[in-house]
């Protein structure tokens, strides 16, 4: 597999975490939280760091890529049935993104457009990308990365009109704990995406580094999505966009500049459309390159066709009932992710541990080569 820059890398694990809540994370946190989405944010971060922490730990004491590294440290069949497990897990995320991206589309730019034919367009351009290999397409979301979220920031920050009142993302502590536990699960479900590096991070040229840039990409996380969940809240407040389906595109939408440049949510669009792009062919990869390891395959690229017509397929079927997407958003996503992406490997990570002889050197599989 070719070599991936240590910036590249830490492009892939930012957009993999911000693409979606940049979505539908106002929305949620509004719901649950009203105005102390901040708070949760805040709150968040130490989970956060704790994942960022128990990934490096992994890569560093693994010989072999995930899921490889499964088999290497519980044995071939735990390690095979958990491999298993996240294989449909990685596919979830596809779908999820595919749906939701769907949605963000049909609801708001074009809303006579066949599924299908939507579909198509998303997914064509990742299919090609992993065709020709990861190397191609960490050079794509590198661009992304340094062209759409400068963009996608900068729409945010112009919906900070003259309706905008700071004052209600107060007051504090009117709130019930439950909440905002809630709250900080489900921002944290969005930081455990960062488990991809897992499977890249040892074939970056710089391995023993990725700490750096892991801790970068999430403090960039908490940034962007600190600026996602408060900009919202002071244009529009806390209940008007609990109910709004994509606050985002909402500001978007309702920006006028100097009262003649308006109606700039096609711009919005064009820079969330290859975000989603980047975090579809990032967990697309993942998912096939897992079957590839679990089933011993010769290559991953023969699964881009079988798994591309089931995400197809699944899309499909779910993009029509927008508020079943937004339950298994609040309540079912959530959990599965942070059991799957974050307590797995917790344990997994003590069990290295446990195991490993004391006094032994750590290595990634990089390393070893």
């Amino acid at each position: 597999m070719a070599k991936l820059t240590n910036i590249q890398l830490f492009c892939i694990l930012f957009v993999t975490m911000a693409v979606t809540p940049y979505q539908v994370l106002a929305k949620l946190l509004a719901a649950n939280v009203a105005q102390h989405g901040w708070v949760v944010i805040i709150g968040s971060i130490a989970p956060g760091l704790l994942l960022v922490w128990i990934y490096y730990y992994i890569l560093v004491n693994s010989r072999r890529t995930f899921p490889g590294m499964l088999e290497e440290h519980l044995g071939t069949l735990i390690g095979k049935t958990l491999g298993f497990v996240y294989i449909w897990v990685f596919f979830l995320v596809v779908v999820m993104s595919l749906v939701i991206f769907a949605n963000f589309f049909l609801s708001n730019v074009l809303p006579g457009m066949p599924i299908s034919i939507l579909l198509i367009f998303i997914i064509l351009p990742a299919f090609y990308a992993l065709r020709n290999g990861l190397e191609t397409t960490a050079r794509v979301i590198e661009i992304i990365i340094m062209t759409g979220y400068p963009l996608a920031m900068v729409l945010l920050f112009l919906g900070l009109g003259p309706e905008t009142d700071w004052s209600r993302l107060m007051p504090i502590g009117s709130f019930a704990m439950a909440d905002i536990a809630k709250g900080i699960l489900l921002v944290s479900s969005y930081c455990s995406f960062m488990i991809v590096v897992l499977t890249l991070g040892p074939f970056c040229h710089q391995p023993r580094l990725l700490w750096r840039w892991m801790l970068s990409a999430y403090g960039l996380f908490v940034f962007s999505v600190l600026v996602m969940v408060v900009i919202p809240i002071v244009a529009y407040g806390p209940a008007l966009t609990a109910v709004q389906t994509f606050p985002i595109f909402n500001i978007a939408r309702a920006t006028n500049i100097a009262g003649f440049i308006h109606n700039i949510e096609i711009i919005l669009v064009s820079a969330v459309m290859p975000g989603v792009f980047a975090i579809l062919a990032v967990f697309w990869f993942v998912t096939c390159y897992s079957i590839q390891q679990v089933f011993g395959l010769q290559d991953y690229r023969v699964m881009i066709g079988p798994t591309a017509i089931m995400a197809g397929i699944l899309a499909v079927l779910l993009v029509p009932n927008i508020h079943f997407l937004y339950i298994m958003l609040d309540q079912i996503f959530p959990w599965i992710f942070i059991t799957i992406f974050g307590i797995f490997p917790v344990i997994l990570a003590l069990v290295i541990r446990v195991k490993r002889p004391k006094g032994t050197p750590s290595g990634t599989t990089a390393d070893k080569k």
